[in-house]
């Protein structure tokens, strides 16, 4: 019986229909949320330089370095008690606040709520405090795009594939990083491809982070010198890789441990200002510490630092971060990984150099990085193309970083008693 022609006609026009609407969704998607990022980005960069000055220096996004010495302890304690007031208030007469990988689930984001937690992350990292920035601009991105599904009138599928991708070019807009921003969407928020997925987390990433530029900038988060790869190096990647992914494993686990207990009530109104002190009473005499961890990690691509200072650092970031998180803070950890690993592999340069000597510091620093970054996020692409993309270093170091990674995640695995079976992604979200 053959078909009404009439009839095949309206449902070629409800799919044409249809996929105007997911294309118009998609564009107004990367514009929002490129407009989110630089909101995020100018109130972190404007208390950046309110507090710390405008001069060139290795502190925090590359300013110049705490004068007075002892300001760490004053702002950093400031960013406690604001911090700890902010969400207490928001957490007891707000609605509840939903995390990325619950907004994707289709679970109802606040605009509000979301918007004060966001401005009360980038607000603490601006002041120093020890955690990544990167939750915020994922978690704002995040609630837009699960508006916009609802305006654009979307199924649950590409409702779903939406919000993922809004939050992943959240990430790829705050650190110029289209490639990393899709593939966090795809590897983690969906945990599945398609060519579908992919077509729109990358077409989010790319307009958010075209939108984003005049005020991040269209170049790499990191400006490291040329690199080379040497056997020396290969061998150091396979030797570093399972020594990252068990620090990394360590890492993880204590940040998720410590951030299961965070205080509530009237004790995080103790907790974490008191923690944030201390951390910024440490900061005023290791100040490389502090901020989100892009100054620790340029000290070790520049190899600015000596090998035993900047294994003493990487120590005191992760022990700084985990206390932070856990006292009651909200962030990430994706920059502090990058900042433990580049430390801890510009430290094995120099010990490495006593045994097989032609590797590249600069390059096992990068390569370092990126293994401890894969193991934390359990996400090994995502990792990669980050460290690419931070870096600037496009191709040359794949083959290593590769080796590490592989190695990294390996170790991780086992450690956690898993064998070598599937390596679920985890979504770092609020942790």
């Amino acid at each position: 019986m053959t078909a009404d022609p009439r009839a095949r006609r309206t449902r070629r026009l409800a799919g044409l229909w249809g996929l105007v609407r997911l294309g118009l969704a998609t564009l107004v998607a990367g514009v929002a949320t490129g407009l989110a990022v630089m909101l995020l980005v100018w109130i972190v960069h404007s208390i950046e330089h309110l507090v710390w000055g405008a001069g060139e220096g290795p502190f925090l996004d590359g300013l110049a370095s705490p004068s007075p010495w002892w300001l760490p302890m004053v702002t950093v304690s400031a960013a406690g008690v604001i911090a700890a007031v902010g969400w207490y208030l928001v957490r007891r007469f707000g609605r509840r606040i939903a995390s990325v990988e619950e907004g994707v689930a289709g679970q109802r984001m606040p605009a509000i709520e979301t918007l004060v937690d966001t401005v009360l992350q980038v607000t603490s990292v601006g002041l120093g405090a020890s955690i990544g920035k990167e939750v915020a601009p994922r978690e704002l991105s995040a609630m837009a795009g699960s508006k916009l599904v609802r305006w654009f009138r979307l199924d649950a599928r590409w409702s779903t594939i939406l919000i993922a991708s809004a939050a992943g070019s959240g990430l790829a807009a705050v650190y110029n990083v289209p490639l990393a921003g899709a593939l966090f969407a795809i590897e983690i928020l969906l945990a599945r491809f398609s060519a579908g997925a992919a077509v729109v987390a990358l077409s989010v990433s790319a307009v958010a982070t075209y939108v984003a530029r005049p005020l991040v900038g269209d170049h790499s988060l990191y400006q490291v010198a040329p690199v080379e790869v040497s056997p020396s190096l290969l061998a150091a990647a396979i030797v570093i890789g399972p020594l990252m992914g068990w620090g990394a494993t360590s890492f993880s686990a204590v940040t998720a441990r410590l951030s299961k207990r965070r205080p509530t009530g009237w004790k995080l109104l103790v907790f974490l200002p008191l923690t944030f002190a201390a951390v910024g009473v440490l900061g005023a005499f290791f100040p490389l510490i502090l901020g989100n961890g892009r100054a620790l990690a340029t000290a070790g691509f520049d190899l600015a630092q000596p090998a035993y200072l900047l294994l003493v650092l990487a120590v005191m970031k992760y022990v700084a971060t985990s206390v932070s998180l856990g006292s009651g803070a909200i962030g990430g950890t994706l920059q502090p990984s990058v900042a433990i690993g580049a430390a801890l592999g510009a430290a094995a340069a120099a010990g490495w150099a006593l045994i097989w000597p032609g590797a590249d510091a600069t390059a096992l620093a990068i390569v370092a990085a990126g293994a401890f970054l894969a193991s934390n996020m359990r996400a090994p692409f995502t990792a990669i193309a980050l460290i690419i993309e931070f870096t600037g270093t496009g191709f040359t170091l794949l083959l290593p970083i590769f080796l590490a990674v592989a190695g990294s995640l390996a170790a991780s695995r086992l450690t956690l008693g898993g064998g070598l079976g599937r390596f679920a992604p985890i979504d770092p979200g609020r942790e």
